[in-house]
């Protein structure tokens, strides 16, 4: 199918994926998790000063958590988008016999998605605590399941 013959629809979505990849590359310098380092001697200090390493260590967590939250409901969003576009561009053309195995590797796609959505949520609501990188996740999944039912990407 060349460009010309593509629907707008389609283009749209190919546009919004592509923005939301940019989006995620110019963000990846704020994925790693701040670290928190807590003073030793922290049972020993007045309380106010005790208040205040507190205070540091939440603001660090939740500043941690939205960055990761961030980066995984988009990345999540990739991914999603990548199977509306596989099934708009391909499903017109896709041979009858190939079609039951298309569908399945475009349902395992949308499970790679709802993981990574299902695991931003377990991030925000602190169940969970923010990794370095949803995308090595979100690949990480995929290999999973190419190797446990021999379809993917």
């Amino acid at each position: 199918m060349t460009n010309s013959m593509q629907s707008p629809d389609l283009e749209t979505v190919q546009m919004v994926r592509v923005a939301l990849q940019e989006v995620i590359s110019a963000r990846e310098h704020a994925v790693q998790p701040v670290p928190y380092f807590a003073p030793t001697n922290i049972g020993t200090l007045p309380p106010f000063e005790q208040e205040r390493e507190l205070n540091v260590k939440e603001e660090t967590d939740y500043g941690n958590r939205v960055r990761a939250g961030i980066h995984m409901t988009l990345s999540a969003a990739v991914s999603a988008l990548e199977v509306a576009e596989v099934l708009m561009k391909n499903f017109a053309v896709v041979d009858p016999k190939d079609r039951k195995q298309e569908l399945i590797r475009c349902s395992l796609n949308a499970r790679v998605a709802r993981d990574a959505a299902a695991e931003a949520a377990a991030v925000l609501s602190g169940q969970q605590a923010p990794k370095s990188d949803a995308m090595v996740e979100i690949k990480r999944l995929k290999s999973a399941l190419f190797q446990r039912f021999g379809i993917g990407e």
